[in-house]
Order: structure tokens, then C-alpha cells, then sequence
């Protein structure tokens, strides 16, 4: 359902290609049980309200912004829980694929087939420390510039905090045997890659402690007051504002209380033009 009918091509083309059938609307359907997602750009999002917080099956918004206050107070509950800022990017095919499929996990998604990924696991402070070290490498070695280095520094280094540190410990409530969270799941599993378009980190852990209202709460209150939210009851000091901040997307993958992977992906045509425009144009919770 996209007002502007040049979206909506866009939207079709990224659709059909993803083997989603494409059905047209004007209005928002009071009935969406046979719908795989609903699709709706700014104009249709900012006139449904909260209409969209009824809707039965995934909703993805595109064309608007994370800045957005609006979107961000949609987004505090299911089903809105996709933003893609540009409907040309393969964002949106690569979404609706995972939606239709419920095939959640891998990087690999958001690059070229058969790339080649770096992985580490990370099960200490002192491994995390080295482990950015490597990555800065790396990304020095396929041209990145300084200004990219310290931003993929900065991200790495807030996910693997949370997946050591934050995770198991929103997990404990949940576990009888907190002893098994310390020695067999306090690790964290990151990956790199890149491909000719994207730079793409990711880092997992066992648990699948992160929830979609848990996360926007705190891209909102890191927004409101400029910085990191503090620690509380709901947990996760993620730093996400911090991580939205530095990527051109961010992408979380959750198998509620078995995994969490967090996939950040950084524009390679910025790097290569040497541009440190960072912001996240593109948001996602898949559950």
C-alpha cells in the first residue's frame, strides 16, 4: 500500500522478485489472515495511526526515517518492526524473503553469493579486545578509511558487550541453572564479511534475550537523552543509538530464548568514496 505510485512500482518489482504475490490496495484491508506482510510507505503509515498496531502479519514501512519520532513510538510494539529508508535498496527483497521463508540467521543474506566470512568466538573481555584489533585490520587491509575503522570499532565493541555481558544477564531470571549460563553460554560469536556493495558485521550469543519493544525503548531514550540509556529492569545497555549512529542498517534476528544475532551493514560505496556520513537508514526485528 504505497500512496506514491513510483513506490509502489519499486515495490513490486522488489516483491514478485522475493516470489511474494503483490496485491493492491488503497485502504488497509480489515482482514490481512492470508497476507505473508503488509508493505506501506510514509503518506499510507502516517494516515493508518494506529491502525497498522492491529495489523495480523509483519508490516514494513518504507521511504521514512528513524528520526521519525512516530515510527519509532509504531515500532515499540509488533507487528511494525521493518523500516527500509530507500524501497530500491535490496533491503527490501532481502526482508521480504526472510519474512515469507522464516529463514532468519546469516549475514550472508545481505551479500554476494559465495563470499568469504571471517568468524571468531569470543568468550572474554581480554578476547574481545583482541578480536576488535583484528577486524580494524581487516577492514584497513579492503580500504577502509580511518573515520570507517573507528566506527566498525565503536559497533563490535557494543555488540560484543551486550552478547558477554548484558544477554546472559537479562537471561538469568529466566534459568534456573545460572551456573550453565556462565560456563556454557557466556560466549559470543562474531562474523565479518564484505562483498562489492556492503561492509557486514554480526555478532550472536545463545540466549535470544533481545525483545523488539525492548530494543526501540532504548533507541528512544538513547535519542532523547543523547547518549547511552542507563541500565535498568529491562535491561540491555546495548548502546543502540550509538550503533544506529554508525551503520546504514540494522538487522536483528531473534529465536526467542535460544539465539540473538545483531547484523550491522556498513555502505561499501561510502567507504570507496571516502564519504563518514553514518546513519541508519534501514531497521529490522525478525522473530
Amino acid at each position: 500500500m504505497c500512496a506514491d505510485r513510483v513506490v509502489a512500482r519499486v515495490v513490486e518489482r522488489a516483491l514478485t522478485a522475493a516470489g511474494v504475490a503483490v496485491d493492491h490496495r488503497d485502504t488497509i484491508p480489515a482482514e490481512l489472515a492470508d497476507a505473508a506482510l503488509l508493505v506501506v510507505d510514509r503518506a499510507t503509515r502516517l494516515a493508518a495511526g494506529d491502525i497498522l498496531r492491529a495489523a495480523s502479519c509483519p508490516v514494513v514501512v518504507v521511504g521514512d526515517d528513524v528520526d521519525d519520532d512516530g515510527l519509532i513510538t509504531l515500532m515499540l510494539e509488533a507487528p511494525v518492526s521493518h523500516l527500509v529508508g530507500d524501497p530500491t535498496n535490496a533491503d527490501l527483497g532481502i526482508t521480504s524473503e526472510k519474512l515469507v521463508s522464516g529463514d532468519l540467521f546469516g549475514l550472508e543474506k545481505y551479500l554476494a553469493p559465495n563470499t568469504k566470512v571471517g568468524e571468531r568466538v569470543v568468550s572474554s573481555d581480554p578476547e574481545r579486545r583482541v578480536v576488535i584489533g583484528e577486524v580494524c585490520a581487516w577492514a584497513e587491509a579492503i580500504g577502509a578509511r580511518k573515520p570507517v575503522v573507528h566506527r566498525l570499532a565503536n559497533v563490535v565493541d557494543e555488540l560484543l558487550m551486550n552478547a558477554l555481558h548484558d544477554a546472559p544477564r537479562e537471561s538469568k531470571p529466566n534459568i534456573a541453572d545460572h551456573g550453565a549460563i556462565d560456563k556454557l553460554h557466556k560466549r559470543a560469536v562474531l562474523r565479518w564479511a564484505c562483498d562489492a556493495n556492503t561492509i557486514a558485521i554480526s555478532v550472536g550469543d545463545a540466549f535470544g534475550a533481545l525483545r523488539q519493544r525492548d530494543m526501540i525503548d532504548h533507541v528512544r531514550r538513547a535519542k532523547e537523552e543523547r547518549g547511552r540509556p542507563e541500565l535498568d529492569s529491562h535491561g540491555a545497555g546495548l548502546g543502540l543509538y550509538l550503533v544506529l549512529a554508525n551503520v546504514a542498517s540494522l538487522v536483528v534476528n531473534v529465536d526467542p530464548g535460544r539465539r540473538t544475532e545483531v547484523v550491522c551493514l556498513f555502505d561499501r560505496a561510502a567507504v570507496d568514496q571516502r564519504a563518514v556520513e553514518p546513519r541508519a537508514k534501514s531497521l529490522h526485528v525478525f522473530t
